[in-house]
């Protein structure tokens, strides 16, 4: 079974540190985690990652009057630590038969899954070792992403885009299917 997944993350060229993961399941599960982790001060020096990601966080924000910065609601039912989300990505992928990993633009969204459990030769068995990339089965196709149903909000959080990962694969699942 497919399990579309995509995370939001911050890259300094070195590592990879995780900020949240969502994951559905065509069975209609899903898992979504934010890290209660991650470098909060790297995040507000990146420009890009505060105007797209940072506004679809659970976010505490500082009372009117009150100095210092909004951070991270670790109170939120979907704020983790990095190992309790490991074990709930782990619990999740290991509950679907025959699990297959998709994203778009794969190869980032597979390292930082990846790396939740160590350095990559630490996953655990039953774990898939790859993902599966969208963006490749569109061009099989000959589909550009102007061809590919397009997400209307939630974007850069990593539960909505994980459904639209979901609409894009079935999208092209009826083109397969019509050929």
């Amino acid at each position: 079974m497919r399990i579309f997944y995509d995370t939001e993350f911050l890259d300094d060229g070195r590592t990879i540190d995780l900020i949240s993961i969502g994951m559905v399941a065509e069975d209609g599960r899903e898992l979504y985690a934010v890290s209660s982790q991650f470098d909060q001060g790297a995040v507000r020096r990146h420009g890009w990652l505060m105007a797209n990601v940072w506004p679809s966080l659970p976010i505490l924000k500082n009372p009117p009057g009150q100095r210092g910065m909004d951070r991270i609601d670790v109170t939120d039912p979907d704020v983790h630590p990095r190992a309790q989300i490991a074990r709930m990505v782990q619990r999740f992928i290991l509950e679907t038969p025959d699990p297959q990993l998709w994203a778009y633009y794969s190869a980032y969204d597979h390292v930082a899954y990846a790396q939740l459990f160590g350095p990559m030769s630490n996953l655990p068995a039953g774990l898939p070792m790859q993902t599966d990339d969208l963006v490749t089965e569109a061009k099989r196709l000959g589909l550009t992403p102007a061809d590919l149903p397009k997400q209307e909000a939630g974007h850069h959080n990593a539960i909505e885009d994980a459904r639209h990962n979901l609409v894009m694969a079935r999208y092209m699942d009826s083109i397969t299917r019509k050929a």
